[in-house]
């Protein structure tokens, strides 16, 4: 009985010891690094020269918000598990009329809310192509040439 205690034991520990260590570090988006900042000069450096020191930005202002913002998460992953945010951080640089830099932000997760996606999906017109019509489309058209389609971006459309 003490056998199949331990051997349960064993399968136990080696299990869980298996599932905690395969967790995995991810790094996304773009978040210059703090010394990189700093060579920045507020009221002196143009967009131009923002991009050349920190790169193109993970996404610029819209709607009349004159900013450059760069985004970056570092998230943990263990095993067959969903991913966890462990680290979001995002640089918010503001730029006046002419383009030159005048505020700097910086925002982590706890300044950030979710947005919920939206399920819906845009119809578009036309017919639905199933797999078998897809894969009967393609037939006769030599590799490397465009499809039936017409505007495939080829010369010769």
């Amino acid at each position: 009985m003490q056998k199949i205690n331990n051997f349960r034991l064993f399968i136990l520990s080696f299990s869980i010891l298996a599932i905690f260590s395969c967790s995995k570090k991810s790094i996304h988006g773009n978040l210059p690094d703090a010394n990189i900042v700093s060579l920045l000069n507020i009221g002196k450096d143009d967009k131009k020269n923002v991009a050349k020191i920190l790169g193109q930005p993970t996404f610029e202002g819209s709607l009349g918000d004159n900013s450059f913002y760069y985004v970056g998460t570092i998230s943990t992953k263990t095993a067959f598990l969903n991913a966890k945010l462990q680290e979001q951080y995002i640089l918010e640089l503001n730029f006046d009329k002419s383009n030159i830099l005048r505020k700097v932000y910086i925002y982590d997760e706890n300044q950030t809310i979710d947005v919920a996606m939206s399920s819906l999906e845009t119809k578009t017109k036309g017919q639905k192509d199933s797999f078998l019509r897809q894969l009967m489309g393609n037939l006769g058209v030599p590799m490397g040439k465009s499809g039936p389609y017409i505007g495939s971006g080829k010369a010769d459309d």
